[in-house]
C-alpha cells in the first residue's frame, strides 16, 4: 500500500470507530463492541468495505499489544507477581491443559486430522490478554485483587503460549512431539524473565536518576517506550510473545516514581492502537464463513465458553476462595485472542494445517469477543474480597 492510501484506510478507521463507539456509549455497551462493529462494516467483508487491506491493521494491532501490556505492567509491581504467583500458575496450567484436551478431542470429532486438532487445542488454549485487560479498564475495575489475578494469570498463559508455539513448531518439523524441546523452552523463559527483571531492576533507576535532572517529560517517555518496543522485539526474536517482554518492561518500571507520569503520557496514543486492535478482529469476520461452518464454529464457540469457565473454577476452588469468585474469574476469562490467530498462522506458514481451520477458529475468536465484554462484566460483578 502506498503512503496515502494508509492515510485514507486510517481516517476511515478513526472516523467510524468514534461514530460506532458513540452510539455504543449513549447504549450503555462496551466501546470494544462498538470497535468490533466498526471493524465489521469498514472491513473488506463488511457492507462498506472501505479498508481492502488489513495487514496495515494488523501492524498497527501488535503495537496496540505492546503498549496495552506496557501499561498493564507499570501499574503491576514485582510485589504483586509475588502474591498470585502459586495461585496463578496452578490456575494457568489446569485451564490450559484441560482445553489443550478439549480442542483435541473436537476436532478429532469432527474428523479432522491430528495436526488440525493439535493445532485447534492450541488455538482454544489461550485467553486474550488484551480483551480483558481493556474491558477491565473501561469498568474501572483494573487494579481490583481480583483483576490482578486475573491479570497474573493471563501472564503465565502467555509464558505457557511461548512454550506450545515452540512445540508445535518443532514438532511439524521433525514429524514428532519432542518433550526436550518443551523442558528447554520452558528453561529458555525462566532465564529470560530472570534476566530481564534483574538488570532492569539494577540498571534502570540509575537511569531515571540521571533524567530526573532533565525537567524534559518528552525524554523520559522515549526512555520509557524505548525499553518496551525493545524487550517486545527481543522477546519476540526469542520465540517468546512479545506481550511478555512489554509486560516485563512495565514491571521493571512500576517501581520508579516516574511509572504514574509515564502511564498518563502513553494513555492517549495507546487508546488509540487499542481501538485499532478490536477494529482489526472486526475486520477479519467473513459473514460468509458462518453459513458454510456453522456447525463447527457454534460447537467451538460453546465449548470455548464452557470449558474455559469450568477449568478455571476448577482451579480457583482448589485455594478455597469460593464458588462466587471461582465462577466469577472463569466467565472473565471465556474467550479467545491474539493468540489464537498466531497459532493458526503459523500452521498454515508451515503448510500444517487445513484451509478451513483458520476462518473457522478466526470467527471464534470474534463471536467470544463480542460476548466478552457481557460476560466479564457479569463475571465481575460475583466477584467478593478475598
Amino acid at each position: 500500500m502506498s503512503g496515502i492510501e494508509i492515510i485514507g484506510d486510517l481516517g476511515y478507521l478513526l472516523l467510524f470507530s468514534a461514530a460506532i463507539g458513540i452510539i455504543a456509549y449513549v447504549l450503555r455497551q462496551p466501546l470494544v463492541l462498538g470497535f468490533l462493529v466498526a471493524g465489521i462494516l469498514i472491513g473488506p467483508f463488511g457492507p462498506f468495505s472501505l479498508i481492502k487491506d488489513t495487514t496495515m491493521l494488523t501492524e498497527f494491532s501488535e503495537i496496540a499489544i505492546v503498549l496495552l501490556l506496557f501499561g498493564v505492567g507499570l501499574a503491576f509491581p514485582i510485589t504483586h507477581l509475588k502474591s498470585i504467583g502459586k495461585l496463578g500458575a496452578v490456575i494457568a496450567v489446569i485451564e490450559v491443559v484441560a482445553m489443550l484436551g478439549v480442542g483435541l478431542g473436537v476436532g478429532l470429532a469432527f474428523g479432522w486430522s491430528m495436526m488440525d486438532s493439535m493445532f485447534l487445542a492450541a488455538a482454544l488454549s489461550i485467553s486474550s490478554t488484551a480483551i480483558i485487560v481493556k474491558v477491565l479498564e473501561e469498568m474501572g475495575v483494573i487494579e481490583e485483587p481480583s483483576s490482578l489475578l486475573l491479570i497474573g494469570v493471563l501472564v503465565i498463559e502467555d509464558l505457557i503460549a511461548a512454550v506450545l508455539i515452540s512445540t508445535l513448531h518443532s514438532s511439524v518439523l521433525s514429524g514428532g512431539f519432542s518433550i526436550d524441546q518443551m523442558l528447554w523452552e520452558i528453561a529458555r523463559i525462566g532465564m529470560f524473565i530472570g534476566g530481564t527483571v534483574a538488570f532492569g531492576c539494577l540498571g534502570m533507576p540509575k537511569v531515571f536518576a540521571l533524567l530526573s535532572n532533565i525537567p524534559r517529560y518528552e525524554l523520559t517517555i522515549l526512555v520509557a517506550l524505548g525499553l518496551a518496543f525493545g524487550l517486545s522485539f527481543l522477546s519476540q526474536e526469542l520465540g517468546f510473545s512479545a506481550a511478555t517482554g512489554a509486560f516485563l518492561a512495565g514491571v521493571i518500571l512500576a517501581g520508579s516514581r516516574f511509572s504514574e507520569d509515564i502511564i498518563n503520557l502513553i494513555t492517549p496514543i495507546r487508546e488509540v492502537f487499542v481501538a485499532i486492535f478490536f477494529v482489526t478482529i472486526g475486520a477479519l469476520m467473513d459473514i460468509n464463513i458462518i453459513a458454510q461452518y456453522w456447525l463447527p464454529i457454534l460447537v467451538i464457540t460453546i465449548v470455548t465458553i464452557v470449558g474455559k469457565t469450568a477449568s478455571v473454577y476448577l482451579g480457583v476452588r482448589l485455594f478455597q476462595l469460593g464458588p462466587n469468585n471461582a465462577l466469577g474469574i472463569g466467565l472473565s476469562m471465556a474467550q479467545l485472542g491474539e493468540f489464537s490467530f498466531i497459532v493458526l498462522m503459523i500452521g498454515q506458514d508451515l503448510g500444517a494445517t487445513s484451509s478451513f481451520l483458520f476462518p473457522i477458529v478466526g470467527m471464534v475468536v470474534v463471536l467470544t469477543t463480542i460476548l466478552a465484554p457481557f460476560l466479564i462484566k457479569k463475571g465481575t460483578k460475583m466477584l467478593v474480597a478475598y
